[in-house]
């Protein structure tokens, strides 16, 4: 099979712009010069239309001359030719005059041309002068509103670590004095309850930086909770020790027969033993001692 032809596609010309229009020049300068370039044209006009009509007066002079042979028609014809000359010498004159005049109305405009430059480049300098002035006010608020961002920023950043360090100075004085004042107050309630004023400033301060905290702030405390109450059951322990003694007491009591007839008179020192268990071994004492006097 043959390859398909390329199809040649032709570039369209790209439009050209169309040539601006010449300004219309209306200045004095140029006015006058058009003026008396169409005074010229229209005199060498009137001229040439008398230089014709002299040329033909020549030729019909010329005609009756050869017919006649007189010499008032040649004089005619050296009239006629003399007279087509001095208006075929004026044609020429006012032709260089034409020249001049229209050289004169170029250089008018031309002049015309390079003020109207000159007004034109001063108007865009005029132009471009302000639309750069309302730039640069534009731009001006816009790097004022950004500096004030950035400067913002900064300082709220340095603020902070400023109040972190006053923070943290003022805490460690609180709880300085908290330290010295506690060791002066005897209530070992009121003691704890200004230790824990003592780091309630920091808490605080950790709650309004971060509300989520504390949940966990309150499940630390609570945690500290149970602690006070297993210090407390510690403290109650040796209470619980004195049933034991008591126990070791019955024991000898049961190996000393003699020793229950004494407890059966006494009862009510056994009731004071159950309120009292660390007298116990006391009372326990002074019946064992009894029989050994008696033998």
């Amino acid at each position: 099979m043959m390859p398909a032809s390329k199809t040649n596609v032709k570039k369209v010309p790209a439009k050209r712009k169309p040539r601006a229009k010449n300004v219309i020049l209306t200045t004095p300068i140029v006015t006058k010069a058009e003026e008396g370039l169409k005074k010229v044209e229209a005199m060498v006009a009137n001229e040439r239309k008398a230089l014709a009509a002299a040329k033909a007066k020549v030729d019909s002079a010329r005609a009756t001359a050869k017919k006649t042979a007189r010499v008032a028609d040649k004089n005619a014809v050296k009239r006629a030719a003399a007279a087509a000359e001095k208006l075929n010498a004026k044609l020429k004159a006012s032709r260089a005059k034409v020249a001049d005049t229209k050289a004169a109305v170029a250089n008018a405009k031309a002049l015309a041309r390079i003020k109207a430059s000159e007004s034109a480049v001063k108007q865009k300098i005029a132009e471009r002068s302000t639309a750069l002035a309302s730039k640069a006010d534009t731009d001006l608020a816009k790097a004022v509103k950004l500096f004030e961002q950035r400067f913002k920023k900064k300082r709220l950043a340095a603020n902070k670590l400023k109040l972190a360090s006053i923070e943290k100075k003022l805490v460690a004085k609180h709880k300085q004095a908290v330290k010295q004042l506690g060791a002066k107050i005897s209530d070992p309630k009121l003691a704890a309850a200004a230790k824990v004023s003592a780091k309630a400033p920091a808490k605080k301060a950790v709650a309004k930086k971060a509300p989520a905290k504390t949940a966990a702030v309150k499940k630390a405390v609570a945690k500290k909770a149970p602690a006070k109450k297993a210090v407390a059951k510690k403290a109650a322990a040796p209470a619980k020790k004195a049933p034991a003694k008591k126990a070791a007491a019955k024991k000898v009591v049961a190996k000393a027969p003699a020793k229950t007839a004494v407890a059966k008179k006494a009862p009510a020192k056994k009731a004071a033993a159950k309120k009292a268990p660390a007298k116990s071994k006391v009372v326990a004492a002074a019946p064992a001692e009894a029989p050994k006097s008696e033998s």
